[in-house]
């Protein structure tokens, strides 16, 4: 087990399109893919009455994302924490870690997390990474899939638009200087928040 301290504060802003804008957007600024395209995985937990969801809608910071994540249909077994301050996000990971409910609430405690906490959502998705000329490294999550973690993660929710993402470190924000550079609008999402809608309005 091994914890990583993201201590970048980076900034996350988010723009969702359609496949035709995404087509577009890597023609008009010559990209290819940086990396291979890997399936991204996770889950998400949250207390009975989804503290973190209803701080996460109303936009409370700061505010907290708990969730385990693998990659390419692989084990599921790095923690993430995810906490948004006013103007950044910071992160720690829990690599290879046995993910079950004992052991999940004490790495959690390890981290200032005393909450008991329950899968809530699976989200699935597709994502491609790009590198472009004055803003860095861009990701595109694609085929995103929720799933209920009721009878096995069935109920599943698919959406068709894309989410185009930059990272950028807290010091370093222009909006406006990126949103010029990507020609599209910002947009807030959040998976979790999106699927877990999705998931409440089937109840």
């Amino acid at each position: 087990m091994k914890i990583l301290k993201d201590n970048q504060k980076r900034y996350e802003i988010k723009f969702i399109i359609n496949e035709k804008q995404k087509s577009l957007f890597l023609r008009k600024n010559s990209l290819s893919n940086l990396f291979p395209d890997r399936i991204v995985e996770s889950i998400y937990y949250d207390t009975k009455d989804l503290f973190f969801f209803n701080m996460s809608e109303e936009g409370v910071t700061p505010r907290t994302k708990v969730r385990v994540r693998g990659y390419n249909n692989g084990q599921l077994n790095n923690l993430e924490i995810k906490t948004t301050q006013n103007y950044h996000r910071e992160k720690i990971v829990i690599k290879d870690i046995k993910v079950d409910h004992h052991n999940l609430h004490d790495n959690l405690k390890k981290v200032g997390i005393n909450r008991i906490v329950y899968q809530k959502l699976r989200v699935k998705y597709l994502r491609s990474y790009y590198l472009l000329d004055g803003i860095g490294r861009i990701t595109m999550d694609k085929d995103i899939e929720f799933l209920s973690p009721n009878v096995n993660f069935h109920n599943s929710k698919k959406i068709q638009y894309i989410i185009l993402e930059v990272k950028t470190q807290s010091n370093k924000i222009d909006k406006n200087f990126i949103e010029k550079i990507i020609d599209f609008k910002e947009s807030r999402f959040s998976k979790y928040c999106t699927g877990m809608n999705y998931l409440l309005k089937s109840i």
